[in-house]
């Protein structure tokens, strides 16, 4: 009788996160077999402490010599003028030589190719890399390890990893965002604050309104695959990661122990130990646990619209506030030494603050139990009816952040002078500025979704269409012939989600619409880029690609792009110093349009329309596409008033987007002629193009 052969096991790494010197430590402490920090420039978690070269240098030494490794996020998008720095930075990465860098932006992995090749890449997942296609294109472009979207099931994943040699690497524990990593704009259209450069707002945590439902309608519950991990280790993964560069050492500690548990119990134990971490857990404070996208039958467990968007333990209600006290009254025991916040409906952000001097009937107290009333100091912003939340117990007997620094100082050579000169950056950046073409004539793009407003488009005074390619257009033209007139003036679009069961379909309609003659085609993800077997005539890069820098345009160049819809994100203020800068390739500017600024693989519950806050600020329209939920504001992006502005700033080509509104053939005409009297006739925003991109 033949005996069985054992399954497959993998050993993948635990990595955690560190955003402060007291969560290295614990999660050095605690069984992390590498760790994630961040530089205080360029960071994908701008708000976190963050570490200086000479702290990164100290901290691999000693990582090191505790046979872990380190990885350094410079993970956020660059600015033009932000590039000299970048540089710098990089240049003293090259000196450390960590064992990762993991970056998001085109010009970080152009840079690092040219000048700092001993610099190891891994791909952010806020390179949205969410197919089999998008890994064999970063690998091809030397990235040694990707991390994977979050929204993918197990049964996704085990298909990519068996169809690539790349090291990847996926999120188990940690914050679910309701948009796609890297398409997501809400944040920056409602304020200039990037979560592609690390300052997420975190507009999908309110409270929103759709039809009779209010709840939070957009708030994700947080990832917790404890359950799922003697499962996924079967599947050729090299990381299972932690998210939390924001939370503290007492939450970093809990998780990665739960998870060191796991991964070591015997083949026979793990059911014993993970009912073991699943306690360790309750320690570290966030929202209600969910296994994600990984069950691809409980995705309606992301989210649940009644529970608030808040990360902790609810603790307590503000009961009323009189003078300088306010009374609690307690939803969960607290003890002196919590750490709480306070949270409401209301569209402000309010304070955290360490629980102290309780009283209960005149007693001062150390503990308090559930049901307890107990007064505290009044903090300001407090209100009746204000929510609290436990996000960090009671500190046990730990080093502060000082006496861990004097350990590392002590224990690690002082590094020598890091990062590079500012000539060599001048040496890079400083190539012969294009010339303003202020008088050339205006080049309008038409963006349409409808395919039964192509003829109307094509007589629109538009000079291309920019067609989407979503699979019903494809076949619906396909059995059709164009004359080569009508065919040579549009560029198909590629959707920035194609998901792995679509690849086949995508790959054999690209192939196809190719040997018809269709030679124009616009890409929205880094995958697209391996979709064609032979290269298009035309190739333009979407603004999904977030380009904000040269460099990064350089990139796209090099990948065979002639053009490029820059990013939505951008200013005026960067225009002004990013298109003079752009070489060998046609920078274009989207004037008008409904840009999702969500992207979900979440669909939203209840009826179907709008969702708007309380305070009617933010007003949404969602609806649920072929597996997808855009989300978009109800006032259009438009800077048709600017035209003339962007001309002298040497912008020639527009972007006219119609997408995302069922619109009637006439009413191309109406938003064209906006285009032709430079004056938007409706409410819009202009998003960051007055403002300041943060």
């Amino acid at each position: 009788m033949t005996k069985s052969l054992p399954e497959q096991r993998y050993n993948p790494e635990l990595l955690a996160p560190a955003g402060n010197i007291e969560s290295f430590f614990a999660a050095l402490e605690h069984g992390a077999d590498a760790i994630y920090v961040g530089h205080r420039h360029h960071s994908a978690r701008a708000l976190a402490a963050n570490f200086t070269l000479e702290e990164i240098a100290r901290l691999k030494e000693y990582a090191h010599g505790h046979g872990v490794k380190l990885y350094v996020a410079l993970n956020a998008i660059v600015r033009e003028d932000e590039l000299a720095d970048l540089i710098g930075v990089l240049s003293g990465l090259a000196q450390i030589q960590p064992d990762g860098l993991i970056i998001q932006d085109g010009a970080v992995a152009r840079l690092c190719r040219l000048y700092f090749p001993n610099l190891t890449i891994h791909a952010s997942t806020l390179m949205t890399v969410h197919n089999h296609a998008g890994v064999e294109q970063l690998q091809s472009m030397g990235f040694q390890r990707v991390v994977l979207a979050r929204e993918l099931t197990i049964d996704e994943l085990d298909h990519i990893a068996a169809s690539t040699s790349l090291e990847l690497e996926i999120f188990v524990h940690g914050a679910l965002c309701f948009s796609y990593s890297g398409l997501c704009l809400a944040s920056s259209f409602y304020g200039g604050h990037s979560s592609l450069r690390g300052r997420c707002a975190q507009p999908c945590r309110r409270l929103y309104r759709s039809g009779r439902q209010q709840g939070y309608l957009f708030s994700a519950n947080d990832l917790s695959a404890i359950e799922l991990i003697p499962r996924l280790r079967k599947l050729r993964l090299a990381a299972f990661k932690i998210e939390g560069r924001m939370k503290p050492a007492s939450y970093v500690a809990p998780v990665v122990t739960a998870y060191r548990l796991v991964l070591d119990a015997a083949p026979g134990n793990e059911a014993e130990a993970i009912v073991e971490a699943r306690q360790i857990l309750q320690e570290a404070y966030g929202r209600k646990p969910t296994r994600g996208f990984l069950l691809a039958d409980q995705h309606k467990e992301i989210i649940t619209p009644h529970r608030s968007g808040a990360s902790g333990k609810l603790a307590a209600k503000v009961d009323w506030v009189r003078g300088n006290s306010m009374a609690l009254r307690l939803r969960s025991p607290l003890t002196e030494g919590d750490r709480v916040r306070l949270d409401s409906d209301e569209e402000v952000k309010k304070a955290a603050f360490t629980i102290k001097n309780m009283v209960l009937k005149g007693q001062r107290l150390t503990e308090a139990d559930t049901g307890a009333v107990v007064t505290v100091a009044r903090i300001a912003g407090a209100r009746r009816g204000d929510r609290l939340f436990k996000t960090r117990s009671k500190l046990g007997k730990r080093l502060s952040a000082a006496k861990l620094r004097g350990i590392l100082r002590k224990q690690t050579a002082t590094p020598a002078q890091l990062g590079g000169s500012p000539s060599f950056a001048r040496e890079i950046l400083d190539k012969p500025k294009n010339k303003q073409g202020k008088d050339q004539q205006i080049v309008l793009y038409l963006r349409i979704s409808q395919l039964n407003l192509l003829n109307v488009s094509l007589h629109s005074g538009a000079h291309w269409i920019l067609l989407q390619a979503t699979q019903a257009n494809l076949l619906s033209l396909s059995k059709r012939k164009l004359p080569p007139k009508k065919r040579d003036r549009f560029f198909w679009v590629l959707p920035a989600i194609i998901h792995e069961k679509d690849l086949d379909f995508y790959h054999d309609q690209v192939r196809r619409f190719q040997q018809m003659g269709y030679s124009r085609w616009v890409v929205a993800n880094w995958g697209h880029l391996s979709l064609f077997t032979r290269p298009p005539e035309l190739l333009m890069a979407d603004y999904t690609f977030n380009v904000l820098n040269s460099q990064a345009c350089s990139l796209l160049r090099e990948m065979g792009c002639q053009f490029l819809i820059l990013s939505l994100e951008n200013d005026r203020d960067n225009l002004r110093k990013l298109i003079p800068a752009v070489q060998g390739l046609t920078p274009l500017l989207t004037v008008y349009g409904w840009p999702p600024l969500f992207t979900s693989r979440l669909r939203i519950r209840g009826r179907e329309g709008y969702a708007s806050r309380p305070s009617g600020r933010e007003r949404l329209q969602h609806r649920w596409k072929a597996g997808l939920t855009p989300v978009r504001s109800d006032r259009p992006l438009c800077l048709f008033d600017h035209v003339p502005e962007l001309r002298k700033l040497g912008v020639r080509d527009f972007v006219v987007d119609v997408r995302g509104q069922p619109l009637q053939p006439q009413e191309i005409h109406t938003v064209m002629k906006g285009v032709e009297r430079q004056h938007c006739p409706q409410p819009h925003s202009t998003f960051n193009y007055l403002g300041k991109l943060l």
